[in-house]
């Protein structure tokens, strides 16, 4: 087992936690279980703790928000008791110290697993970084992104996102543009040299977040633990994942359009120039007309995204109406997939899985 000291000196785990974040579907699930397998570091999988802060009134305590917090679905899959959080945090926490209770949260779920660098893997939290600065100010944050077109057509395939191709390469493109504010204080890498050169990458990033390098990252099949996220196919499927870069052309040039690979490219021109992918050479350019037509064509099912997405939301507005009580996560987790039913066709021998029972009690 080799190691390679960092450039810098040790980091405080306290101080510096990982943030793992990216457009959904540009690897960060894979990175997540990557980084796992690292004897010293763990990170959780989609709290969304600051995305439900975000959305909580300033005049709820951080105590009152902690117990609302509880009764999400997201912190139901993290299987962590909540008199254990509550047992290493103040009986009365305030509001502007509510980042206590997600380190303390982050800190419990990585000593269940042997670590002691933890940090958080969620995409949604390219819209919080700035709160996350200013409540870490050196935490360490990884951008892991991947080519649009590629990113587009595996988003459409996803419960949770949009058959619309025009809703997906918007968010595509939003995740980036809200990033893009912090370049400078984050690590940034493509999924494509991640698979090609996964040493080199992975060596770059572990001297970032400041620990040694260790042989067990290029091997999280063996290392990393695979029971700790809720049982979806898109999660499972990263946990046997190789790496190494795929063969053949890929998914999105046999099933986009040429007219909707010049849209996703034009859309996401910023992304494509910063991380170096080229336009796709096509036999001939489509009309202004064409890729008129092809947005109006795709409207409808935009609009149908959009209204499942407001009764999705539902949950959410009665948790904070509500004061985060009687909210039934098992409900709320259900709704959350049922944004897109066509992606439910690429996976047809699924069944959906109950919330944790022991976090369901405890809601009772």
């Amino acid at each position: 087992m080799s190691s390679i000291k960092p450039d810098h000196a040790p980091v405080d785990p306290d101080r510096s936690p990982i943030f793992l974040i990216g457009t959904g579907r540009s690897g960060t699930t894979l990175l997540r279980q990557i980084l796992n397998a690292h004897p010293r570091i763990y990170l959780t999988n989609e709290a969304f703790f600051y995305t439900y802060e975000r959305m909580t009134h300033r005049s709820v305590s951080g105590s009152e928000w902690l117990e609302r917090f509880f009764d999400t679905f997201s912190f139901a899959w993290l299987r962590i008791a909540p008199d254990e959080v509550r047992a290493v945090l103040p009986a009365s926490l305030p509001r502007e110290r509510v980042f206590e209770a997600f380190r303390a949260i982050m800190k419990i779920k990585a000593a269940h697993q042997g670590k002691v660098r933890y940090g958080e893997k969620s995409p949604l939290d390219t819209a919080n970084l700035g709160r996350i600065f200013r409540d870490f100010p050196e935490a360490r944050v990884i951008y892991i992104t991947r080519d649009p077109r590629a990113t587009v057509v595996s988003y459409t395939r996803m419960p949770w996102g949009s058959s619309s191709l025009t809703l997906s390469s918007f968010a595509c493109r939003q995740q980036l543009e809200r990033t893009a504010p912090n370049f400078e204080r984050i690590h940034e890498l493509r999924l494509e040299d991640l698979l090609a050169s996964p040493r080199s990458e992975l060596s770059k990033i572990l001297d970032f977040v400041g620990e040694l390098w260790d042989d067990a990252v290029l091997d999280h099949i063996r290392h990393s633990p695979i029971d700790d996220v809720a049982p979806f196919p898109w999660f499972i499927s990263a946990t046997n994942k190789k790496l190494q870069a795929p063969a053949g052309p890929p998914l999105w040039q046999r099933v986009l359009s040429p007219t909707w690979i010049r849209i996703i490219e034009q859309d996401n021109k910023l992304g494509m120039h910063r991380y170096g992918y080229l336009p796709a050479p096509l036999d001939r350019e489509p009309s202004a007309a064409e890729r008129l037509g092809a947005r109006l064509a795709d409207g409808p099912e935009a609009i149908r995204t959009i209204v499942r997405w407001m009764r999705a939301a539902n949950d959410i507005w009665n948790w904070r109406r509500r004061g985060g009580r009687g909210i039934n996560p098992q409900r709320s987790m259900e709704a959350h997939l049922k944004s897109n039913p066509r992606a439910w066709q690429h996976y047809p021998d699924f069944t959906m899985p109950q919330v944790p029972e022991a976090a369901a009690e405890e809601r009772v």
